[in-house]
């Protein structure tokens, strides 16, 4: 069935005039282009876009039968723009970590309770005594609520297994939520999280858990395809330079892509191993210097930010206008885990990607959209709204898109649709 949304008073396209490859994560002056069109009206035939432009222009081919549509619904009044995509979760977990909540809020830190047995652990503990269909419930009402937030597409890590059981359960829970639920999903094996309490003993004990998840955990999830993407946590407390260059080098030779957990917590070497190994992502970078900068930018690796980590543990925030002016593509992410930031609405996060990494409201918006999904290998189909894109897109309930920044927080998002179905 053929679907016209009519009238828009701002319709975001994020078509640019620039001819350049569009498929390409935006860096830069790119990251402002929202490729607007007022009064717009955007038409979809089952999954995909088939037309888009000035609702006058729809009119006078309508009449002219030259654009027959079997439903048309009146967007006056209100904005039309790309579904949100959270290239950066972890939403597949059991149980909750609200006890560490209240520790945090009377100065704990969270490196202190990590090193205690608290943080990662404790969800593996809790991940690891739910059965499977305990965690896929858990995890599809997180991912519904998700949705409704405005977000179609999700990447999720594993990475409270830290055992060859345990992350194939994750990630398995992760292909239901793909196969069964219908949502548009892309895994990432993080079975390089933490160190499990086996191998915190000694020396070899470490060494020999990096050993497994070279030698069995990472060939096992290949084995089985059940990841797109690896990824490691090298940062400290974590996982060092070598030991984390150990694991996506194996990675890499199973072929899998890779996405790095870098500088959280200081200049730890992830933002440089993540230049060496061309990652298609590197995540947190709360510390950067021009040197980390300048690699992510010549290795073409995009910079996704996590703010809402940053608001809940009390940490600095990223510097989003440095890496912008360093023509560094950047991406926003929800970073929703059951500690450091359970936070489930990325149109929220998006906000705080302005007021805390100094993002403008447009550069957000492309942030969160179209280089989300060119960190995912999906801005050929998802991020925009041209013809022949998937028709993933949000209606929001007001005039101008810049609510979503000034409104932080509001619920604005009146519809979200997701392969031309609405969805929530």
């Amino acid at each position: 069935m053929s679907v016209a949304l009519t009238r828009a008073s701002q319709l975001l396209t994020l078509v640019t005039n620039t001819g350049d490859d569009d498929t390409a994560a935006r860096a830069g002056a790119a990251m402002a282009e929202l490729g607007i069109v007022e009064q717009g009206t955007i038409v979809f035939d089952e999954d995909a876009i088939t037309w888009v432009g000035p609702h006058a222009e729809f009119l006078a081919k309508h009449e002219a039968g030259e654009l027959p549509v079997d439903a048309i619904h009146d967007c006056a009044g209100a904005v039309i723009m790309p579904a949100l995509v959270d290239p950066h979760t972890h939403l597949v977990w059991a149980g909750d970590r609200r006890d560490e909540l209240e520790l945090r809020l009377r100065g704990a830190d969270y490196e202190q309770i990590f090193a205690a047995g608290g943080g990662i652990l404790s969800s593996v503990r809790q991940t690891e005594a739910a059965s499977e269909q305990q965690l896929y419930a858990q995890s599809l009402a997180r991912i519904e609520r998700m949705r409704a937030c405005g977000a179609t597409t999700f990447e999720i890590k594993s990475g409270y297994g830290l055992s060859l059981e345990l992350e194939l359960r994750q990630l398995r829970v992760a292909r239901r939520l793909r196969d069964e639920a219908g949502f548009r999903i892309k895994a990432t094996c993080l079975a390089a999280h933490a160190f499990p309490e086996r191998a915190r003993a000694s020396p070899l004990a470490r060494a020999n858990f990096i050993n497994e998840i070279c030698e069995v955990i990472l060939p096992a999830v290949v084995a089985e395809g059940l990841a797109d993407y690896a990824d490691v946590f090298c940062d400290r407390g974590a996982f060092t330079k070598a030991e984390a260059d150990q694991v996506l080098t194996k990675a890499a030779a199973l072929g899998l892509d890779l996405r790095v957990h870098a500088n959280e917590f200081g200049h730890t070497g992830g933002a440089e191993l993540a230049a060496e190994h061309r990652a298609k992502s590197a995540d947190h970078l709360l510390y950067l210097n021009d040197h980390e900068r300048q690699a992510l930018r010549e290795a073409g690796v995009v910079a996704t930010l996590l703010p809402g980590t940053s608001l809940v543990l009390g940490k600095p925030y990223a510097d989003g206008r440095a890496l912008i002016d360093a023509n560094v593509p950047v991406a926003v992410a929800s970073d929703c885990n059951p500690g450091s930031c359970a936070f489930e609405n990325l149109a929220m996060v998006l906000a705080l990607a302005c007021y805390g990494c100094k993002l403008t409201p447009a550069e957000a918006v492309v942030a969160t959209t179209h280089n989300a999904a060119a960190s995912l290998g999906l801005s050929a189909s998802l991020g925009r709204l041209a013809p022949s894109m998937s028709a993933d897109l949000l209606v929001l309930a007001t005039d101008d898109y810049r609510d979503l920044v000034y409104h932080a927080a509001s619920p604005l998002v009146r519809e979200v649709w997701s392969r031309g179905h609405r969805v929530s």
